[in-house]
């Protein structure tokens, strides 16, 4: 019997690392608009103010996020508030728990935030599965990834049936990670 397709709405939070980046983006931006309100013209200086304060605003839009997986997917909203296209449900072949220390977030992943890119495939080391669901890894050292990583530690991984993988670091990986396995079984 199939269960019901889940609607489960979770968050991603800002970790240090990334109030650091939106901390240093300000700093920088701060720097500059008292050196152009030296040398140039108040309107340069508030130019200037204005990208950075736009810079930091999508820095936090990217790490803190609100997202809902349902039968469709999983569809993420930057900052909570502008939703992005949905990870289609059916592009996902499994789902399973992924542990990722602070010293290789960065090396494995490349970086944090709302993002695209190529990242390392897993090790079984660093797989736990959920509920009856097998692990799955693959033989290539990378693969093209869709991320929302916002800090280390539990992170939810889908294997893609293409090409695409899909991870993203919840405030609660347990319950993502079983809603995710609630729609994939729904679907079905």
């Amino acid at each position: 019997m199939r269960p019901e397709p889940p609607f489960y709405v979770g968050r991603t939070r800002a970790s240090s690392i990334g109030w650091t980046r939106i901390g240093i983006t300000l700093a920088a931006g701060a720097v500059l608009v008292v050196l152009m309100a030296q040398r140039s013209t108040p309107l340069g200086a508030l130019l200037v103010a204005a990208l950075f304060g736009a810079l930091a605003l999508w820095t936090w839009m990217g790490q803190s996020t609100r997202f809902v997986v349902d039968e469709h997917g999983v569809t993420v909203s930057l900052g909570g508030f502008l939703p992005r296209r949905p990870w289609p449900l059916e592009d996902f072949r499994t789902v399973q728990l992924r542990e990722l220390p602070q010293s290789r977030v960065g090396v494995t992943l490349g970086g944090y935030g709302w993002r695209r890119g190529r990242a390392s495939t897993p090790q079984p080391s660093e797989l736990t599965p959920v509920g009856d669901r097998k692990i799955y890894t693959v033989d290539a050292l990378q693969r093209p990834y869709r991320m929302l990583v916002t800090r280390p530690g539990t992170m939810v991984e889908m294997m893609g049936r293409g090409e695409t993988c899909y991870i993203l670091s919840p405030e609660d990986p347990q319950a993502t990670a079983e809603a995710i396995d609630q729609a994939l079984r729904a679907r079905r």
